[in-house]
């Protein structure tokens, strides 16, 4: 016989269990759903590693236009103030002063304090060197940009995963409410027909036992599910404190779009397979002749001190050209030419990994992807079925014509198919994911 304390501690279990549904479902139905695309939409717009890497595009941006910078005109002004306190010395022709021929006098010239304060202009007129960069900054530019959405692409794809794991994890929230309240029920027209001397106590205890062990499992998910909201939460941005949700669906058959587009890694390699070239090119271009003018005009003060001190200025100013021609740096540029030269065939051997691992992954991926649909539709038949043996055992149970025994082991066996369930649609997801990243849709998850 069950004694009244047994009773009233699973009473107390009973309302343990039925206050946590309660509160779960309270709790879904204050927090805000979110759907995939909302959430990835938030992501995007507030994820902090896609907020870095949109300051590198716009410091890339500003590196470019820096470099433009050196062909325009450039507009210095100078000041240069001095005090001679030894002024300099000028070797002059001694028969200039009636000396001797061939021999040399020495002579200051000047006044102790001069001031030169002057207007240079600098206009580049050929500058192979800053034309060679611009082109390089300007591709740095645009891989900083691919570098960008292979970012944003990261972020997809963890968001999506988090999202997937939360909705598989609420699934089986689902499957345990469902369970509980299907044991709960057994559990009380067993503990009924035992008191009528009808079951046994042993199968009361059995009952007892797996609502037990489903009341702690379901704590575990939930808990898991928690955890990933929050990792969810974290990749869009938001403050840890807000509550939110995924949205629950039965639809896990999805059509994806066949139309097969160059990757994100693929267009990575080939932007910086340009931007080695362009450094070569630039590192050719820093042995041709570079031209600039130049302009100067202001004036030039002289003084003294003493009692004869005045300060006058004369004006000055003319213009130049300027040819550079780089003849021999040591071989400098030569060695840095040869290393660029390696940089561009690992590049180029790296394109043929990414081709190749590309072409392997779509295989793969296609074959996931249809293995995964395949057994999502075979265990949806397979819990129609367990389902359909469960409510027939239970059926024959009260009919007497089945034991707790076999009530026990149909159980079992729609958990079993349960998790099955939970197991394929983790494939289907992550076969999904890889299908789109492998295709290059990967963006248009959130279309």
């Amino acid at each position: 016989m069950i004694t009244s304390r047994e009773k009233l501690s699973r009473f107390n279990l009973l309302k343990v269990l039925l206050l946590g549904i309660i509160l779960f479902i309270g709790f879904l139905t204050k927090a805000q759903t979110f759907t995939l695309e909302q959430c990835i939409d938030t992501a995007l717009q507030y994820n902090r590693t896609i907020k870095l890497s949109q300051q590198d595009v716009f410091q890339a941006n500003e590196k470019n236009k820096e470099t433009k910078g050196n062909l325009f005109p450039k507009l210095n002004g100078i000041t240069d103030y001095r005090y001679y306190t030894d002024l300099p010395y000028q070797l002059m022709p001694a028969d200039a002063f009636g000396g001797p021929a061939g021999t040399y006098k020495e002579v200051q010239f000047g006044v102790p304090q001069s001031l030169n304060t002057n207007l240079q202009l600098t206009v580049p007129i050929y500058n192979p060197t800053a034309l060679g960069a611009i082109k390089t900054t300007r591709i740095a530019s645009e891989l900083s940009e691919v570098q960008k959405r292979k970012t944003d692409e990261d972020v997809v794809l963890e968001v999506s995963n988090a999202y997937y794991n939360a909705q598989i994890l609420l699934n089986q929230l689902a499957f345990l409410d469902s369970n509980m309240i299907n044991t709960n029920k057994l559990l009380q027209t067993t503990t009924l027909l035992h008191q009528q001397q009808i079951a046994k106590g042993t199968d009361v205890d059995r009952l007892q036992l797996q609502l037990d062990q489903l009341a702690n499992q379901r704590k575990t998910v939930f808990s898991q599910q928690q955890q990933v909201l929050n990792a969810l939460k974290f990749l869009m941005g938001k403050p840890i404190s807000d509550s939110i949700q995924v949205a629950i669906t039965e639809n896990t058959l999805v059509q994806l779009d066949p139309q097969i587009q160059a990757t994100t890694d693929m267009k990575l390699i080939d932007k910086k397979l340009q931007f080695n070239y362009a450094e070569l090119k630039g590192l050719r271009n820093s042995k041709l002749p570079s031209l600039g003018a130049y302009g100067v005009y202001g004036t030039t003060g002289y003084g003294n001190t003493g009692a004869n001190s005045f300060f006058n200025f004369h004006p000055i100013g003319y213009v130049g050209a300027q040819l550079s021609i780089p003849l021999f740096n040591g071989t400098i540029t030569k060695h840095k030419i040869v290393q660029k030269k390696i940089d561009i065939q690992k590049t180029n051997i790296q394109k043929e990994l990414v081709s190749e691992k590309s072409k392997l992954d779509l295989i793969n991926a296609e074959m996931q992807y249809t293995l995964a649909n395949q057994n999502i539709a075979t265990v949806n038949d397979q819990i129609k079925l367990a389902k359909k043996i469960y409510n027939n055992t239970v059926l024959q149970n009260k009919q007497g014509m089945a034991t707790i025994t076999d009530l026990l082991l149909a159980d079992n066996s729609l958990r079993e198919a349960q998790q099955n369930y939970i197991v394929a649609m983790v494939n289907l997801r992550k076969a999904e994911l890889e299908y789109k990243r492998v295709t290059g849709n990967l963006m248009a998850i959130k279309n």
